[in-house]
């Protein structure tokens, strides 16, 4: 099997680091009913500013687009010139699609808390690498790697051209969601060979004659190949014995060869 970390990684991250990812209950048995992993698109996720321009790049980019304006000597193509910035957020937010993991070599007791909230769940334990090799890499542009947290009013290492990019964007977020350590893989909202729609269905004619682009799509599931993703998992803490065997079993006819384990975590 070629190694794909190489091909997706993005800046400083380390092939071997320990990631985690939280599933409710019914999440983990699509995941094992459809053999590939939720990528969702960023304008659903939970922090509204998911893919947007830091403050001071947003001026520097609009600054550029006021002198741009002189070019055009009707008010129409004026407008969509002001409009710019925004339309490049509002296309990336639709666009880009990322599957988000925990960094750690532990598991987070507060991300079982907030992405699980009972005890039902699972936490599935990979790394780096194991989770670029396992995808099935149905476009050509793929990314991955840290989330970086930082003050969006303050930001100033992202210049320009970089504003623009809104893949780039995807990789930052707010200093308030440090405590999710984030890696994460993006990709773009094409249903291409190797991918699902939302509701698990394979392409349809039309999505095989191209990459076609639905602004109701919410996501993309990506095959993916759990054998090679998962290397452990974990069951919520104050799982019964009884689900506990439950999660063993549906993953031993899932054909993963991995153990089941408690979480290292007991209940409060």
């Amino acid at each position: 099997m070629s190694d794909q970390f190489e091909q997706l990684r993005l800046g400083d991250l380390d092939s071997h680091a320990t990631i985690w990812r939280y599933f409710t209950f019914p999440k983990f048995v699509s995941l094992l009913v459809t053999q590939a992993l939720w990528f969702s698109k960023l304008s659903i996720l939970a922090d509204a500013l998911e893919g947007m321009t830091p403050e001071l790049t947003r001026a520097q980019m609009k600054s550029q687009d006021r002198d741009m304006e002189e070019w055009f000597p009707d008010e129409e193509r004026k407008q969509q010139v002001r409009r710019f910035v925004e339309v490049n957020e509002e296309d990336g937010r639709e666009l880009i699609v990322a599957n988000c993991w925990f960094i750690g070599e532990h598991e987070s007791r507060q991300m079982w808390d907030d992405y699980v909230q009972n005890n039902e769940g699972v936490a599935i334990r990979s790394t780096a690498q194991c989770l670029a090799n396992s995808l099935c890499l149905s476009h050509e542009c793929w990314w991955m790697g840290k989330v970086n947290y930082v003050d969006l009013a303050n930001y100033n290492r992202m210049d320009v051209y970089e504003g623009h990019q809104a893949h780039l964007r995807a990789f930052l977020k707010g200093e308030k969601y440090a405590f999710e350590n984030e890696l994460r893989v993006a990709t773009m909202n094409w249903v291409a060979p190797g991918c699902l729609n939302p509701d698990g269905s394979p392409q349809t004619e039309k999505q095989k004659s191209g990459l076609v682009y639905s602004p109701d799509r919410r996501g993309i599931l990506v095959s993916t190949r759990l054998a090679v993703l998962v290397k452990e998992v974990r069951t919520a803490p104050g799982t019964s014995e009884w689900h506990h065997n439950l999660i063993d079993l549906l993953i031993r006819n899932a054909r993963v060869p991995c153990r089941v384990v408690h979480s290292e975590h007991e209940n409060p």
